[in-house]
């Protein structure tokens, strides 16, 4: 991993507008820096702000104060190779498989014969060869995932965000689908910024991983991963550094978990 930052969220407040008008402060100063080629992964008790902060280190929203750098440039759609991947299922229903993969690379201006040629490789390298001509509703959703991740990928961007990506999705589907993530990520080393509730996923597939506060929002706490690799996603999970990571986590998150339901009590 080389020690350059690729992405550098400084100064980040935000507020937005309730439902019922009233102004919350969601974000507080957060100050973040990630390597390039770093799987960084979010983690913090739901309501924290969690996607807020990846949607503005995205560039989807601008924050209310502060600013993201890439490459130590303000952050731009038409200088930076951005990736996006929500929890939604975002195939387009009408297009074919390979289409779906490729649009991406049309947007871009790509012709039909060069784009269809990296859809197929990316495809065959993640075990959907055969279903090119398939379209959404013909595959699973572990498949249809996976048609969505590589479609991220098609573009090579420098920087992929991850929103929750296997959140309804069944347990052995997401072991296989993380199993999936890790490959590819080892042979592309892009930079990743992962949002995830899930703990155990976290120590999975990062290098580190931010803790955050309940709101407003702010760095509570950094861990590093210390697991090697490549990773062995069945065996890693009963190591005993696992175990003690996911433990240390879990309580600090308990704790921002009972502020918030305090809070809520408090504002009824």
């Amino acid at each position: 991993m080389k020690d350059q930052i690729k992405l550098r969220a400084l100064d980040i407040s935000h507020y937005y507008e309730s439902k019922d008008g009233k102004l919350v402060h969601a974000l507080n100063n957060i100050n973040l820096s990630v390597k390039e080629g770093e799987f960084l992964a979010i983690v913090g008790s739901s309501g924290c702000g969690k996607s807020t902060l990846l949607h503005i280190m995205s560039g989807i929203i601008n924050p209310t104060k502060g600013q993201v750098l890439v490459s130590g440039e303000p952050l731009s759609f038409t200088k930076h190779r951005i990736g996006y991947i929500s929890q939604s299922d975002t195939l387009i229903p009408w297009r074919k498989i390979i289409d779906n993969v490729a649009v991406g690379l049309e947007v871009r201006g790509i012709q039909k014969k060069e784009r269809h040629r990296i859809a197929r490789e990316l495809m065959e390298t993640s075990g959907l060869s055969g279903f090119e001509d398939k379209y959404p509703y013909e595959l699973s959703g572990g498949m249809r995932k996976r048609a969505i991740i590589i479609r991220a990928l098609a573009t090579n961007p420098e920087i992929i965000f991850m929103d929750e990506p296997f959140g309804p999705l069944d347990v052995f589907t997401k072991e296989l689908l993380q199993d999936e993530i890790l490959k590819i990520w080892e042979e592309r080393k892009n930079t990743i910024v992962y949002i995830t509730h899930d703990i155990a996923e976290a120590i999975t597939l990062a290098d580190r991983i931010i803790l955050m506060s309940y709101r407003p929002s702010n760095i509570k706490a950094e861990y590093e991963v210390n697991l090697p690799r490549p990773r062995d996603i069945k065996e890693d999970k009963h190591s005993k550094d696992f175990v003690e990571l996911e433990k240390c986590i879990w309580e600090e998150i308990k704790n921002e978990v009972t502020k918030a339901r305090e809070e809520e009590m408090h504002s009824v």
